[in-house]
C-alpha cells in the first residue's frame, strides 16, 4: 500500500506541475495575443488618422497607449516622416461655391419662367459628381475655413492646393418645390446627412446623392486624402424660411414649430459632426444687399432677426457669407459691426479669389461660383484651374 500511495503522490505532483506549465503557456499566449490585438488596433487607428493628415494625432495615440512594440516604433517613424512632408503653403487659396443642386434636370428645365435662373446660377448633381474626381486628380484638398487665423500659416502636404467649398441658401425655399431639388436635408440613424426627395413620379425617397452634402461626404469616405483634417465645406443659411428645409419661422402651432426647429438642429449637428461648418447668409437676403445700398440700419435689422429667430437652431455660426456676394472694405463700420456680432469670417464673391486676408480682425475669403453660367462664360479659366468643362457640363 505504501508504494501505491507514493505513486499516487508523485503522479499528483506531476499532474499539478503539468497544469502549472499549461497555465503559464496559456497566460503567455493570452498576453501576446491581447498585446498583438492592441498593436493591430493602434496601427489601424494611426493609419485611419493619417489618411486625413492627422499625423501628429496618430503619433500621440500610439505614444499615449503605453504599449511597447517594434511595429509601433516603425509606425511612429513612418508618421514622423509623413509629418515632415507637411509644409507652409504660400500659394493661392481657392474658395468655390454652389447653390442647392438640381437632382432632376427634367423638372428644373421644363420651360417655365424659373428655368433661366436655374440654368444660370445652379449646378446639377451629375455636374457636381463629375467635378470631384477632376479636382481630386489636380491636387486640390478640402481645407477648413475655421483653421484660418491671422498670422497662422496654412500647412499642407507638398503638392496640395487648399480648396474651400461653400453652399449658399441651404433652405430649400418654397419656390423650388417640384422643380427637381431636394425637399430637405435629414440626419439618418447613423448620424449621416441625407436628402429627402420627392421624385418626378411624386414618390418619396431618402437618398445620399440629392445635394452637395451627402455626395461630398461619400466621396471623402472613398478618398479620405481629399480632405485635410476631415474638412468638408460650409452650409450657408438664411432665416426667413427656416433652414435645411424646415420652415419653422411662420409656424403657429407650438408643437409643430418645435418639431421643425428640432429637425433643423439635428441636421446642423450631423453636418458639424461630419466636418461641415455653418454660416449666416443673412436673414432676409434682401435686394439692398444685391445693389450694395445696405445701410448700417439694414444690416443691424437683418443680423438681429437672424440672431433672434435662427441662430440657436443652426448652432451659432461665426461665418458670414454675404448675400449676392457684396463686399465690405477695411474701415467699414458694417464690417466692424459683423465682428462685434461674432462673425470672424466674411465671404464675398470675387472671381479673383485673392489669397485670404484680414480686415478689422475679420478673415476675408473671396469665392467663385462653379455654376452653369460660369461654366459657359468662363470655360477657359475653369478648364485651366479646376476641371475640363466638357467632361462635366450637363446638356439638356
Amino acid at each position: 500500500m505504501g508504494e501505491v500511495w507514493d505513486f499516487i503522490k508523485k503522479s499528483r505532483l506531476i499532474i499539478i506541475s503539468a497544469l502549472l506549465v499549461i497555465a503559464a503557456i496559456v497566460s503567455v499566449t493570452t498576453y501576446f495575443s491581447v498585446k498583438n490585438a492592441k498593436v493591430d488596433y493602434l496601427i489601424s487607428e494611426a493609419d485611419r488618422l493619417s489618411e486625413s493628415y492627422f499625423y501628429r494625432e496618430g503619433i500621440l495615440k500610439i505614444e499615449e497607449s503605453g504599449v511597447k512594440d517594434k511595429r509601433l516604433d516603425l509606425k511612429v517613424k513612418e508618421l514622423n516622416g509623413l509629418l515632415n512632408t507637411v509644409k507652409e503653403y504660400k500659394g493661392k487659396m481657392y474658395h468655390v461655391f454652389f447653390h442647392s443642386l438640381i437632382a432632376y434636370p427634367e423638372l428644373a428645365f421644363d420651360g417655365d419662367y424659373k428655368e433661366e435662373g436655374y440654368n444660370m446660377w445652379m449646378t446639377t448633381t451629375s455636374e457636381f459628381k463629375a467635378m470631384l474626381p477632376e479636382l481630386y486628380e489636380r491636387g486640390f484638398i478640402l481645407y477648413p475655413l475655421n483653421e484660418l487665423k491671422e498670422g497662422k500659416p496654412v500647412m499642407l502636404p507638398e503638392g496640395k492646393k487648399p480648396l474651400i467649398i461653400s453652399v449658399d441658401d441651404v433652405n430649400y425655399y418654397g419656390y423650388m418645390k417640384g422643380d427637381g431639388f431636394a425637399d430637405r436635408l435629414v440626419a439618418d440613424e447613423k448620424g449621416k446627412v441625407a436628402t429627402y426627395m420627392i421624385k418626378p413620379d411624386k414618390t418619396e425617397e431618402i437618398t445620399y446623392d440629392g445635394d452637395v452634402f451627402p455626395i461630398l461626404d461619400s466621396f471623402v469616405e472613398e478618398h479620405p486624402d481629399f480632405s485635410y483634417h476631415g474638412a468638408k465645406g460650409i452650409a450657408a443659411v438664411t432665416g426667413y424660411e427656416g433652414a435645411f428645409g424646415y420652415n419653422f419661422i411662420k409656424e403657429e402651432d407650438k408643437t409643430k414649430k418645435q418639431e421643425l426647429i428640432d429637425g433643423a438642429t439635428a441636421v446642423a449637428s450631423a453636418l458639424k459632426k461630419n466636418g461641415w461648418l455653418i454660416a449666416c447668409h443673412s436673414y432676409t437676403h434682401n435686394d439692398y444687399f444685391r445693389d450694395g445700398t445696405v445701410s448700417m440700419e439694414n444690416l443691424q435689422y437683418d443680423t438681429n432677426r437672424f440672431k433672434e429667430r435662427i441662430y440657436e437652431a443652426v448652432l451659432k455660426p461665426d461665418i458670414y457669407i454675404s448675400p449676392f456676394g457684396y463686399h465690405l472694405g477695411e474701415g467699414d463700420e458694417r464690417l466692424k459691426y459683423l465682428k462685434e456680432m461674432g462673425y470672424d469670417y466674411f465671404c464675398p464673391v470675387s472671381p479673383a479669389m485673392r489669397t485670404i486676408y484680414t480686415k478689422d480682425g475679420v478673415i476675408i475669403s473671396e469665392r467663385f461660383n462653379l455654376d452653369r453660367y460660369n461654366m459657359r462664360t468662363k470655360k477657359d479659366y475653369i478648364n485651366k484651374t479646376f476641371f475640363d468643362v466638357d467632361k462635366v457640363y450637363y446638356t439638356k
